[in-house]
C-alpha cells in the first residue's frame, strides 16, 4: 500500500469515520474515494479528501507524487544509528572523556559491540524511550567489562539530567496516548539539539478497536506539545524510521497541516494547486 493511501486511512480509522462519511464531508463520490484509497491518485480529489481529514493537502499530495525526498540531516561525528532487526537505536559519546550512552540498545548488538571497540569507548548509561524494556544479562556484562564506571539502566519516569562528559542528556517524560510513560532524551552541548524520540512521530494502530479518535487526537496533540515544541533545527532520532528534523516534519507531515504556510509548499503556484 502506498504510503499517501496508509496517511489517509490511518486518519480516517482515528477520527472514526466511515467511508460514507468521509465522501459526503470531502464532497467526493463514494467510488472517487475508494479509487484513492486503492491507490489511483486524482490530485484533486486527494486534497478533498485530505482537507476533510484535517490533513495538509500540499505535504500529502508531494508525497503521493513523489516530488520530495527524506531530508538532508547532518549528524554529529559522535552519534551513530543503530540498526536492530526492524528498529533502531543509538549510540552518542563525548568525544573528550569517550563516555558513551546506548539509546534504545537492551540486547546483544553486534554493529554496537564492534563500535563501542573501534572507538574505544567506555559506555556509561542505557537509555530506553519505551517503558519496561527487557535487557538481556550477557549484554550488560558486556558493556560492564568495556567500562571502568558501572552501567546504569534508566527507564525512570521522572525527569533528570544525566552527565555525559562534557554533554548532559536532559530526560522529559511523556504520557502516552495509552497512559503508560514514554521519554524523550535530550542532548545539549553538541554543534546541534538532538532529541531521540522512540516512536513519538508514529501514529496509533488504526486496528486498535477502542477510543480511536481518543487515541489518535492524544497522539496529535502529544506530538505538538512535546516534538513540535522543540527548536527547528533539532535532530529527531526515531526508534523506527531514519533521522528528521523539527524544521522538515513541520513542512511535510501531513498529519499536522496547522505548519505548511511556513514550509516551500507555500510556494507552490495555483495552477499546481488546482491540478
Amino acid at each position: 500500500m502506498p504510503r499517501w493511501v496508509n496517511i489517509l486511512e490511518t486518519a480516517q480509522i482515528g477520527l472514526g469515520w466511515t467511508d460514507e462519511r468521509l465522501a459526503e464531508r470531502s464532497q467526493t463520490s463514494l467510488g472517487k474515494l475508494q479509487e484513492l484509497k486503492a491507490g489511483i491518485l486524482d490530485p484533486g480529489g486527494l486534497r478533498r479528501v485530505a482537507s476533510a481529514l484535517h490533513l495538509g493537502p500540499d505535504a500529502l499530495l508531494t508525497l503521493a507524487q513523489e516530488r520530495e525526498g527524506g531530508p538532508a540531516c547532518s549528524s554529529p561525528a559522535t552519534l551513530r544509528s543503530i540498526g536492530i532487526e526492524s528498529r533502531r537505536g543509538y549510540v552518542l559519546w563525548d568525544s573528550a572523556s569517550r563516555i558513551a550512552c546506548l539509546v534504545d540498545v537492551g540486547g546483544e548488538c553486534q554493529s554496537a559491540a564492534r563500535l563501542l571497540e573501534h572507538e574505544f569507548l567506555a559506555p556509561r548509561y542505557l537509555f530506553f524511550t519505551e517503558p519496561n524494556q527487557p535487557i538481556d544479562p550477557e549484554w550488560m556484562r558486556f558493556l560492564e567489562e568495556r567500562s571502568a564506571l558501572p552501567v546504569q539502566s534508566e527507564t525512570g519516569e521522572e525527569e533528570r539530567s544525566f552527565p555525559l562528559g562534557t554533554l548532559q542528556v536532559d530526560r522529559r517524560f511523556v504520557v502516552s496516548r495509552k497512559g503508560a510513560s514514554r521519554s524523550l532524551y535530550l542532548v545539549r552541548g553538541l554543534d546541534l539539539p538532538v532529541a531521540f524520540i522512540g516512536r513519538s512521530l508514529i501514529p496509533p494502530d488504526p486496528r486498535e478497536e477502542a477510543e480511536r479518535p481518543m487515541l489518535y487526537e492524544g497522539w496529535l496533540e502529544e506530538v505538538r506539545s512535546h516534538i513540535f515544541t522543540l527548536s527547528d533545527e533539532t535532530l529527531l532520532c526515531p526508534s523506527a524510521g531514519s533521522m528528521t528534523t523539527v524544521g522538515f516534519e513541520k513542512g511535510h507531515n501531513p498529519f499536522f497541516p496547522e505548519f505548511e504556510h511556513f514550509s516551500s509548499f507555500a510556494n507552490l503556484t495555483e495552477e499546481d494547486r488546482n491540478s
